[in-house]
């Protein structure tokens, strides 16, 4: 029988770690770290002292004790006996933080499988900022590729959701088919891409379905827009904001919404002001054939905002000719659409927008009410009289989507998964496995 233990996502959304062993083949299904990762223990300048390795996170039991994972230098000073790499391989499902930020701790000889877009975002994110994954044995694949491991051969094939690059994996054992969905999404600008994912799932007839729950939730509190409706809103705020500044933040590695704004300006006769950052990653991956993106140099509708500072990293100098600064986006503040980053609001005291100018939230709302960085956020917007948009389009299905996914699919084991409320799977499967933090089980 196969056996899995999760290590992460378990009664809460993201920090996924799936470890599946078969016989002597063990490998983990992302390696994540959870939103509230040590928010008991840590506050603003009070962290882990990163210098000690995992010290610090073991003694506060905030990441798990896993022999043959980590990497020597991060077990130096933990009294935990370092061990050889005894896994197989980890398969990341896309990018996003909760799904990889924990592979800075594992051992660089275990090989890390992630998907051609993911390994170019990832060398963006590093670029551009002081982030560091490790040094791994990176293997990339595509859709229609497999990587047999002994007794198992996994197969990934794209998924919609809100990054590029994200998969979901079929995993063909000697016992039969476990899926693993990752996070994926049915209202998207690539539907088709899920569509795809759960026609060969239905085809295979899984002995288990290890599925995501963001959303499945006793009450919806978030709209549940498209990423059409998020650009037919957003025109028509444009439309309505006549001589004034629009602004938009969304998440730094969306890049349907890096799309969708960018026709929006195109559309409204505005150009849209990027970060450096951003076009940074539209210019990387526009070198992704399957991956459709406007030219950050040579299209008329973008521009780059830059920072008034005394040193430019040499990645940025790249944007030289397309650079705008605070002084260009307060002259022409009706001929543009600008992001900016919840780290970058302090650029509005340069920009000086006026009174009555929009800007548009496109980021899900905030999961707890008392949330510091929204009450900050309002903050801002309230002192330079900006009107707030909440225009967005998950990178999840809803709860009835899943359940009618899990009805069509019908596996033998439903198993849960970057959940809060994994309880409310029960009645959507005949067996549903309800799993325990670092506790085993066979299917």
């Amino acid at each position: 029988m196969a056996n899995i233990t999760m290590y992460g996502g378990v009664g809460e959304i993201g920090g996924n770690k799936v470890l599946l062993e078969e016989g002597k083949t063990r490998i983990f299904l992302d390696m994540g770290q959870s939103f509230g990762f040590g928010e008991e223990y840590f506050t603003g300048f009070l962290g882990a002292r990163d210098r000690f390795g995992l010290r610090d996170y073991f003694e506060l039991n905030l990441v798990p004790k896993i022999p043959g994972l980590y990497s020597k230098e991060t077990l130096e000073g933990t009294g935990y006996r370092y061990r050889k790499p005894m896994f197989d391989g980890i398969f990341l499902s896309h990018i996003h933080f909760d799904h990889t930020w924990h592979l800075r701790f594992v051992h660089p000889d275990i090989p890390v499988c992630l998907g051609e877009g993911t390994k170019i975002i990832m060398d963006s994110w590093v670029t551009t900022s002081k982030d560091f994954f490790g040094e791994h044995d990176f293997q990339t694949f595509r859709t229609g590729d497999r990587i047999k491991l002994d007794g198992i051969e996994v197969e990934p094939i794209h998924v919609d959701h809100s990054v590029p690059a994200a998969y979901g994996y079929i995993i063909h054992t000697k016992k039969g088919t476990i899926v693993y969905t990752g996070d994926f999404r049915k209202h998207g600008s690539h539907s088709e891409l899920t569509e795809d994912f759960l026609a060969r799932v239905k085809e295979e007839r899984p002995i288990a379905l290890i599925c995501e729950g963001t959303r499945v939730a006793s009450e919806e509190k978030r709209k549940n827009y498209t990423e059409a409706e998020v650009k037919s809103h957003s025109k028509a705020v444009v439309r309505k904001a006549g001589k004034k500044l629009v602004v938009t933040t969304f998440y730094p590695r969306d890049v349907d919404r890096m799309r969708t704004f960018y026709e929006v300006a195109k559309a409204t006769g505005r150009k849209f002001v990027v970060s450096a950052k951003t076009a940074h990653l539209l210019t990387a991956l526009g070198k992704d054939p399957g991956i459709k993106l406007p030219d950050v140099i040579r299209n008329k509708h973008l521009l780059v905002y830059v920072r008034e500072l005394k040193r430019y990293p040499s990645w940025e100098k790249d944007f030289e000719k397309k650079a705008v600064n605070a002084e260009y986006v307060h002259k022409n503040q009706d001929k543009l659409i600008l992001q900016l980053d919840f780290f970058h609001f302090n650029e509005l005291v340069d920009i000086q927008p006026k009174k009555g100018s929009h800007f548009i939230h496109s980021k899900s709302e905030p999961f707890v009410e008392d949330d510091i960085e929204e009450e900050v956020k309002n903050n801002w917007l309230d002192r330079f009289g900006l009107k707030q948009h909440q225009l967005h389009a998950s990178g999840h299905c809803s709860m009835e989507e899943i359940k009618t996914i899990v009805k069509d699919i019908d596996p033998k084991v439903l198993i849960p998964i970057h959940c809060e409320e994994p309880e409310l799977f029960k009645s959507m499967a005949k067996k549903v496995i309800l799993p325990i933090l670092g506790k085993g089980f066979e299917v």
